[in-house]
């Protein structure tokens, strides 16, 4: 008999095919993103692990940095530091590390020259000297994916692979540069990546120019040399590497795992007091390209599982809505059988069976089809930063990660049908008294002022609370996935696209040497180009509640409502200036990270010297952390006049080699902007697939919704169109059903959504990067016209159904 029943449901469930294919889809479709992901992050891991590794094939990422951008030190200078150094570490009785390496260098912004069939670049750019025998941050040349070697004459050069496409540099050419001084001729004799440039962005900024705005080259320190003018082995930057990999603290995380590189850091620490060198010392968490892409993998891994389950979710949501209806359809069929002896545990296994099937097929094709998904974002990813992914594989632990949690929350969802059906009373649904409905009293007494179509169709939508509310949660859900993306996408819009429009009106960022402000002002008053000083260092550090260092720019402005680019104030008042301690202004999200408030005087660290501070403002529109001072306070702690110049040309104006000469980079606001926007564009595109699975699923959910609705129903629309009620007028019964879950579904999936986008940005949210989230007005009337729109859009379907029905044969029911 059991066999019968399961033969029975198996024919039931075909018949209503679109909506097992819809069921399956979905099961399909978490699985397919869960390993997509998965194996994402998975081998995303392996790259960093292979570019960063300590052997002849990666390029040993280095566990100490130390650089002081307003000094340089000189061979012996260093020479003196390492060898206290190593000293010290050799005779600690603490700490068992030695010191692997510790090598001066020197990086500085610069230009390059550029010139191709569609005229003369100015290009902003960065230089590295490094040794041909360097131990630590090391150029990775993977065979395959880069060319030539390292350089070692004073006259050779490595371009990063990043660009040489874009630029179209290949092997031989010879390229002209410059950081700050004379032009410098130098040949490309290798092309290849670095750990510190897997995102290639100007130091300070979070969003990569346009391909081929941004250049990084690596010269030998004789090169290096002949670039800056200064002596072989002048350095402005120290790289310390220990023997193993000292654990360090996780920024994104409550625990604070850095003991262990904290103690290697009192001795550097030491050693440079007693070398009397001053500088910014971070570890390989406070160093910000590479803390940015590891919180990067590691959001990919955390948004694994949860993308999966939200997924799995809504399609047990649909199965448990389905087999319900299932259930009802089958009563029957299921009194008799229990009239003939089948037990509840054969019941109870036949629908149990069902979702257990359903959950497999979409299993095994999502696990079929994930690798290739998986492949598709990797080459995304790849073309999105332009570093290699050598090896691919989807390991074991992923399939059983995203399968077992999938299969769990399928045969959860087929549960309470099944429990359902082994609990039906024959005699109670043999009589015909499971299919009367009565209405609710006081539902009726509410609505009995309303016209009769619009009051039915209130009583007949919320006849059924339970699946109604299962149908509010499953569209919510849904649009969590399709409207939290955009709401965090239009919040970053905001807050940095309109800063930058809005905010900001200067065309150029010409960077300077210190004390080479003269030659790019006088380029200003011969071009009559207004022009205006500031400073902009990422070379301030604070303590946290936690006792960690945190890291952030600090800004010098000559003015803060009337420049060239001005601060929106959020709470308190701009800086004063001449004060005897500082005012700044903080913004927002380094405000909300440390627990500060205006009018506090915290102490900070100013390229690694103390100061005391004192807060009057806070201020929005930066995703990084900025302190920003009066320009004139912030040199005479700096001992810098300034480090750029704002230039806003005149009408038909622009940069030229002449300036591009004088300056050590040039950074132009429309290539920052365009910079911004293709890569928040792209962003939007790798989590599109996302968004409109989202939408799918919404159209999936408001359509079994309404079909169930119209199918339970039959034997009341049927009695009414008998007794004279037109279709059109049952019709605009079902379009005030729809509208009305529409309007409610829309307000419960916008608050489901912005609770999405803030859960979302909280998970991308770090001291690194703020990810700012608003309730944009467009959004919200965008998500809720999307559901009213795919809830009227049913209403169709079931004028449809209604025009098939067969009244004769409904109403033959109802009379037995």
């Amino acid at each position: 008999m059991s066999a019968l029943l399961n033969k029975r449901l198996a024919r039931s469930l075909w018949r209503t095919k679109l909506r097992l294919f819809a069921v399956i889809l979905m099961v399909f479709v978490g699985v397919f993103a869960g390993i997509t992901f998965g194996g994402y992050s998975h081998n995303l891991d392996g790259m960093y692990e292979t570019m960063q590794a300590d052997d002849d094939d990666g390029a040993n990422l280095a566990d100490l940095w130390i650089d002081n951008r307003s000094a340089t030190w000189s061979p012996t200078e260093v020479a003196a530091f390492c060898d206290d150094l190593e000293r010290a570490l050799e005779n600690s009785a603490t700490i068992d590390s030695e010191l692997d390496s510790c090598e001066g260098r020197t990086v500085v912004q610069g230009a390059m020259f550029h010139n191709n069939s569609s005229g003369d670049y100015i290009i902003n750019s960065l230089w590295h000297g490094i040794s041909a025998d360097a131990n630590a941050d090391r150029i990775w040349m993977p065979e395959g994916y880069s060319e030539g070697r390292v350089a070692v004459a004073d006259d050779e050069i490595v371009i990063d692979a990043h660009v040489t496409d874009a630029l179209k540099i290949k092997l031989g050419d010879s390229v002209n540069i410059s950081s700050g001084s004379s032009i410098a001729e130098f040949t490309v004799v290798g092309t290849g990546y670095h750990p510190l440039h897997v995102i290639m962005a100007p130091e300070g900024s979070l969003f990569p120019p346009n391909a081929g705005e941004y250049v990084v080259g690596y010269m030998s320190p004789s090169g290096m040399a002949r670039l800056s003018g200064n002596e072989v082995g002048t350095s402005n930057t120290i790289v310390l590497d220990v023997e193993g990999t000292p654990l360090f603290d996780f920024p994104d995380t409550l625990l604070y795992e850095g003991e262990e590189i904290d103690a290697i850091k009192s001795f550097v620490t030491t050693s440079l007091d007693e070398t009397e060198l001053d500088g910014r010392v971070r570890d390989r968490g406070q160093n910000e390209p590479v803390e940015v892409m590891r919180q990067d993998l590691e959001g990919a891994k955390r948004s694994t599982v949860p993308f999966t389950v939200m997924i799995a979710t809504i399609a047990s949501i649909t199965i448990v809505l389905s087999l319900q209806r299932l259930v009802q359809s089958q009563a029957k069929e299921i009194a008799v059988l229990r009239t003939l002896g089948v037990n509840r545990k054969s019941l109870m296994t036949g629908y149990l069976m069902a979702p257990l099937a359903i959950g497999a097929v979409g299993c095994l094709l999502g696990a079929l089809i994930g690798p290739f998904g998986m492949n598709g974002m990797l080459d995304f990813y790849e073309s999105l930063v332009g570093v290699p992914i050598t090896e691919r594989t989807v390991p074991l632990a992923t399939y059983a990660a995203v399968i077992g949690p999938t299969m769990f929350v399928v045969f959860l969802s087929g549960a309470f049908p099944a429990w359902k059906a082994s609990r039906l009373d024959p005699l109670e649904v043999l009589s015909g008294q499971s299919e009367m409905r009565v209405g609710s009293n006081t539902l009726r007494k509410l609505t009995a002022w309303m016209p009769t179509t619009l009051g039915l169709s209130i009583r007949s939508s919320v006849r059924k609370p339970v699946r109604l509310a299962m149908t509010f949660v499953a569209v919510g859900i849904s649009l969590m996935l399709f409207g939290s993306i955009q709401m965090m996408t239009a919040g970053l819009q905001e807050t940095v696209v309109g800063s930058l429009e809005d905010e900001q009106n200067w065309d150029a960022q010409a960077y300077i040497m210190p004390d080479g402000e003269g030659p790019v002002i006088e380029w200003a008053e011969k071009n009559s180009a207004t022009y205006e000083l500031l400073i902009e260092l990422p070379l301030g550090s604070v303590e946290d509640n936690d006792g960690m260092d945190r890291a952030f720019t600090i800004v010098g402005l000559d003015s803060f409502d009337s420049a060239m680019r001005t601060v929106p104030i959020v709470e308190g008042t701009s800086p004063e200036k001449g004060y005897g301690i500082p005012q700044v202004m903080v913004e927002e999200g380094a405000m909300a990270f440390l627990g500060w408030s205006v009018g506090e005087q915290p102490t900070v660290a100013i390229n690694g010297a103390e100061h005391e501070v004192e807060i009057v403002g806070s201020s929005k529109g930066e995703l990084s952390r900025t302190m920003y001072f009066y320009r004139s306070d912030l040199s005479s702690l700096l001992g810098v006049n300034a480090t750029s110049v704002y230039l806003d040309l005149p009408e038909g104006g622009a940069v030229d080699s002449e300036l591009g000469e004088v300056t050590s980079g040039l950074v132009e606001r429309q290539s920052l902007l365009d910079g911004i926007n293709t890569l928040l564009d792209q962003q939007t595109q790798f989590l599109g697939a996302m968004m409109y699975l989202g939408l799918m699923f919404t159209v999936v959910v408001m359509f079994n919704t309404m079909i169930m609705n119209v199918a339970e129903r039959d034997f009341e629309l049927a009695t009414l169109r008998v007794l004279g009620a037109s279709t059109k007028s049952l019709g605009t019964m079902l379009l005030f059903e729809s509208l009305l879950i529409g309007i409610i579904g829309g307000i419960v999936g916008v608050l489901f959504a912005y609770g999405g986008a803030i859960g979302l940005a909280a998970s991308f949210s770090s001291w690194q990067f703020f990810v700012p989230v608003t309730i944009v007005p467009s959004v919200a009337y965008q998500l809720m016209g999307g559901v009213i729109a795919i809830a009227v859009a049913m209403t169709p379907i079931g004028i449809w159904r209604l025009r098939r029905m067969d009244l004769v044969e409904k109403i033959k029911d109802l009379s037995q």
